[in-house]
């Protein structure tokens, strides 16, 4: 199946190389990313797939916060037991360094594809300059969970844990959520400033509706064979 995709927002700009590259931020993207790619044939950039990748290439001159061992530096066993401010400034950093590595992907898969659907976290201030067509997906339900799922696990580990208590254990994942969680629901102020399109879901949205939202906006269409 071929596909086209063309962003009707941001219409007047339409003429820039990366037309066909589509970003879904924000709470949900994964899910509707592979709805669309369902019904479309899209090709999905997944970021969480590529920073693990690309974190094997990274070098300390060029990636030095790629690179730092924040685990060895703070004396814990892992990720989510940092503090949760360090958990946000590295995430900063670390964004600031793949974000030309995806950059550099996507660049080659828009020739390949007809249309490229990315979606996860990347640097948007690096992003909004080169690429119009972006959604971003605003939580307004309660029943969300970053962890729940196969590949947001993190949380295993703690709860294996034999060298600390229950407790210990609950105030070290009472922690990871708090970070995850932090401005739920609000939108970020990059995305106001940029005059992102925001489709909102809640409780009583179905992933298929948010999903037809995000392929009107982004004007998708299949193309007869």
């Amino acid at each position: 199946m071929n596909n086209m995709g063309n962003g009707k927002a941001n219409s007047m700009k339409s003429t820039k190389k990366f037309a066909n590259v589509y970003f879904l931020w924000g709470r949900g993207k994964t899910t509707i990313a592979n709805i669309l790619r369902k019904r479309f044939d899209v090709y999905i950039y997944s970021t969480d797939e590529a920073r693990d990748r690309l974190f094997l290439t990274a070098t300390p001159e060029k990636q030095p916060y790629m690179c730092r061992d924040y685990l060895s530096e703070y004396g814990v066993s892992s990720f989510w037991e940092l503090p949760g401010e360090v958990i946000a400034d590295r995430e900063v950093h670390f964004l600031e360094e793949v974000t030309p590595m995806m950059i550099r992907e996507l660049i080659a898969l828009s020739d390949e594809h007809d249309t490229v659907i990315c979606e996860g976290d990347i640097d948007y201030k690096q992003i909004v300059k080169l690429f119009d067509n972006t959604v971003y997906l605003q939580n307004c339900g309660t029943k969300f969970d970053w962890f729940n799922r196969y590949d947001h696990n993190d949380l295993d580990y703690i709860r294996s844990r034999t060298d600390i208590d229950e407790a210990q254990k609950q105030t070290l994942i009472d922690q990871a959520y708090a970070v995850v969680s932090a401005d739920e629901g609000k939108l970020p102020d990059f995305v106001v400033e940029n005059h992102i399109k925001v489709i909102a879901w809640n409780d009583n949205t179905t992933p298929e509706e948010t999903a037809t939202e995000v392929e009107s906006y982004f004007n998708l269409k299949i193309n007869p064979c």
